[in-house]
């Protein structure tokens, strides 16, 4: 019996130690990996539609070297953690094939393995971010609302643009109504907050406008159209809700509402 206490108290004393280790910036790397996941996807779809654009290799390779960087540091800072190893190894195996998929030249089969391998590394990388934020004992606030909205903006792109690309996946229109729905959730959330001060409010309208252009895209294309200048309004749409998104994700973070 003796045994078995002092083997739960080790335990115990590990976790602790375990979540003392873990620095703030674990939880917002971990954050960003999940959006950074979607912005490839996007990018790649975007480069599906519209070849090979500079811009979009640009994004792409920015995208790219964060997420390795970040995953290299989460994967250190996992220590003797089993499960966030784990979680960070099999991320990494993901990642592998996912970052030799989207630095390749674009295709019809690349664009359908994308929407199946896209889903799991985003899966990974939230389990991540759930567990880090559990080991530290935060909660999400402000900052991770709208993290999350940049993420979205992301993943209703890529959602978008695969299906103009012509890709059948009946997952494909269920999931961009339920992304859409969250988007619009989280954008009433972040809004509502009583201490967004006069800068926040501006960009916050700033993001609404850019999502009247962006939902207009996503109406139509249920209608069946695929009018050029509509995805072109969601590549370009999708990135200033992205940016903006995280320049108040990095403000509230400042504040303390991580």
């Amino acid at each position: 019996m003796r045994l078995i206490v002092l083997t739960m108290t080790t335990l115990l004393l590990s976790l602790k130690q375990n979540a003392a280790d873990l620095p703030i910036q674990a939880l917002q790397d971990a954050t960003s990996q999940q959006v950074l996941s979607e912005r490839i996807a996007r990018v790649y779809a975007w480069r599906s539609l519209e070849g090979e654009q500079t811009d979009a290799h640009r994004q792409q390779k920015a995208a790219t070297t964060q997420f390795s960087k970040q995953l290299d540091n989460l994967r250190k800072l996992s220590g003797d953690d089993a499960e966030l190893k784990d979680n960070y190894a099999l991320l990494a195996q993901l990642w592998a094939d996912y970052q030799k998929l989207t630095d390749a030249p674009s295709s019809r089969h690349g664009a359908t393995k994308l929407a199946e391998l896209s889903e799991e590394v985003s899966w990974f990388a939230r389990k991540g971010r759930v567990l880090v934020a559990q080991r530290l004992g935060i909660k999400p606030q402000a900052g991770s609302m709208a993290a999350d909205i940049a993420m979205l903006s992301q993943r209703l792109a890529k959602t978008y643009l695969l299906q103009v690309y012509g890709l059948k996946q009946p997952f494909l229109p269920r999931d961009l109504a339920e992304t859409r729905h969250e988007f619009n959730t989280l954008s009433r959330q972040l809004k509502a907050l009583p201490d967004n001060d006069v800068s926040v409010k501006a960009q916050l309208a700033l993001m609404e406008q850019e999502w009247f252009f962006f939902q207009h895209a996503i109406d139509e294309l249920a209608k069946n159209n695929t009018d050029p200048q509509l995805r072109r309004n969601v590549i370009t749409t999708s990135d200033r809700i992205y940016q903006v998104a995280i320049d108040l994700a990095g403000r509230y973070e400042r504040r303390g509402k991580v």
